[in-house]
């Protein structure tokens, strides 16, 4: 404690603070970073093959689909009409 009195101590102490501060900073710059990965979007995606056992996507636009087999487990609603028609499985 006598060390921080002298001007070794005001030295030491305003270093620790600086770095304290320093510290506190790239705290805060990691958390907004993975924030902001959170919600990163995803523009284009280009798959040759791909083989999914199961896949759930909540909002999808599709401007052309090619599939040679379709299961549809619940209900699938195909554009065309105002109600749209709607297809059960």
């Amino acid at each position: 404690m006598r060390n921080l009195t002298s001007s070794k101590g005001r030295s030491f102490l305003g270093v620790a603070m600086v770095a304290t501060a320093a510290g506190a900073v790239a705290i805060g710059a990691f958390a907004i970073g993975a924030l902001a990965i959170g919600r990163l979007a995803v523009r284009r995606i280009l798959v040759e093959s791909a083989q999914l056992k199961s896949l759930e996507i909540e909002d999808l636009s599709v401007t052309r689909l090619h599939a040679a087999e379709v299961s549809v487990s619940h209900s699938l609603k195909l554009p065309g009409s105002e109600a749209g028609r709607e297809i059960s499985a």
